[in-house]
């Protein structure tokens, strides 16, 4: 009994002994993933420390890029210039407000529509074709007409580094007063210098009627032949025809000093109205007279702008030989843009008449000096009605 229990006591120990270095070795273990833990824990801190500086970073670039755009959208859409973007296949993709009013077309109604389609109802401006829209979208450009507005229009691409197209750029201005200054000061350059070289050439011209003028006098006086009489009294009525046409020539050249007082507009107007009432009755034309309700007080040459308005009236009379319609309408609004019966006012007097029309290509022209297409007129009754406007610091148009 003894031995045996020895044995097992021995056993005993040894068991004792094995568990104790497994339990060691467990110990160790948990230390090592304790610290494996710990280190791990760090490393999730520090990835997630820098997601979170990434994710700041990441809001911040979008926060930015959105301001970036939004100020973009802003300064776009406060651009008084019409700017039009399209895609690769020259689709609408974005225009801003100015593009809209300027074609009177409204983003919705053209995105993903062909670009050609804003400019359907544009003309080049000098002969009144239809605009090539391939003449836009190759860098290219010029001004357009559009209706009784000038654009100035110009095409871009946008390109890859690659140079591969993947957008273009319209951009469009209304040029329609710097067009109309333009014109008008070519104008005046060229009224300038005809009007030298017409004086004196007129005075030329007078010094050469004057002796024959004389000479034919002395015929007409000394001559027994009674047909010989009849001629030279011929040659004197045309040379004082020729000589009234002279001083009108001499009348458009000299730059008139006006005389100006403050006037009604419409006082002038229905006086040479009845001046010229029996010539309109005899020929069968109808007056319309739509004035504004405002009266137009403003400084200005009161005979001047009779010349101005009578010239207007007969042009428009010699248009409609078979008779037709007559209209005369104004339109007022005073300086600061708000309308004062009694202020300074601006005026806009339009003269409309259902006659044989002007053809467009001579509507740049008929204020130029002998311009006519009239087989006796004189080309100098609207180059005098340009001068009149012109002196008054106005502007005419067709």
């Amino acid at each position: 009994m003894s031995v045996n229990g020895a044995a097992k006591d021995t056993t005993d120990e040894a068991d004792i002994g094995v568990l104790g270095g497994v339990f060691e070795d467990f110990t160790h273990s948990t230390a090592r993933l304790e610290a494996a833990f710990a280190t791990l824990g760090d490393k999730f801190e520090k990835i997630n420390r820098e997601l979170e500086r990434k994710n700041e970073d990441l809001k911040k670039a979008l926060i930015e890029k959105e301001e970036a755009q939004s100020y973009l959208r802003s300064v776009l859409e406060n651009l008084t210039t019409g700017v039009v973007v399209g895609d690769a296949d020259e689709n609408v993709t974005m225009m801003n407000g100015s593009a809209e009013s300027l074609m009177g077309v409204c983003l919705e109604d053209a995105r993903e529509k062909h670009i050609g389609l804003l400019f359907k109802n544009c003309r080049m401006r000098d002969s009144n074709d239809r605009v090539d829209i391939g003449h836009l979208t190759n860098n290219m450009g010029g001004r357009f007409k559009l209706g009784d507005v000038t654009l100035e229009i110009f095409g871009y691409t946008v390109n890859k580094e690659s140079r591969e197209r993947i957008g273009i750029i319209i951009v469009i201005r209304d040029v329609t007063r710097l067009d109309t200054l333009e014109e008008m000061a070519k104008r005046a350059e060229k009224l300038t210098a005809m009007g030298e070289m017409a004086a004196n050439i007129a005075h030329e011209i007078r010094n050469t009627l004057g002796s024959i003028e004389l000479f034919a006098s002395l015929l007409a006086r000394d001559s027994a032949d009674e047909k010989n009489r009849d001629r030279a009294s011929l040659i004197i009525h045309s040379v004082k025809d020729m000589d009234a046409k002279i001083a009108n020539l001499l009348l458009f050249t000299k730059r008139q000093r006006p005389v100006m007082k403050t006037i009604n507009i419409h006082d002038v107007l229905r006086e040479i109205l009845a001046f010229s009432k029996q010539i309109i009755d005899q020929e069968a034309i109808a007056l319309m007279v739509d004035y504004d309700d405002a009266d137009p007080v403003m400084d200005a040459d009161a005979e001047m702008l009779k010349h101005l308005f009578l010239n207007l009236i007969l042009n428009a009379m010699q248009a409609m030989p078979d008779g037709g319609e007559l209209s005369i309408q104004t339109r007022i609004s005073a300086n600061d843009g708000m309308r004062r019966p009694g202020g300074p006012s601006h005026v806009e007097v339009t003269f409309g008449d259902t006659g044989v029309g002007i053809p467009y290509q001579y509507t740049r022209k008929i204020f130029d000096p002998f311009f006519t297409t009239k087989e006796r007129g004189s080309g100098l009754g609207l180059s005098i009605v340009h001068n009149i406007v012109d002196i008054h610091g106005g502007s005419i148009q067709v």
